[in-house]
């Protein structure tokens, strides 16, 4: 029985493993000035874009995705957070 056990526990083993592995994704290259890295907005133009749409001082930009996540300090002393795609 301990035998048994053992080889089924390697076969569970090596199925884990090897679903774990796959093909690699190819990736489509663009061409340099493409129209998607013309449009990328940049950490700069979303906080001016957040800004714009809700006044305040802006704290802290950071990257979640496609989009960004401008904190923003309002003048009642209330911190947002807004999310700006792009």
């Amino acid at each position: 029985m301990g035998d048994r056990l053992r080889v089924f526990l390697l076969l569970v083993c090596l199925l884990v493993v090897a679903g774990g592995w796959s093909a690699p994704t190819p990736v489509l290259a663009q061409p340099a000035g493409s129209a998607a890295q013309k449009s990328a907005m940049t950490p700069r133009e979303a906080a001016a874009k957040a800004r714009a749409q809700h006044g305040g001082k802006v704290l802290n930009v950071s990257r979640q995705g496609n989009a960004y996540r401008v904190k923003l300090l309002l003048d009642s002393g209330r911190v947002i957070t807004v999310t700006v795609k792009g």
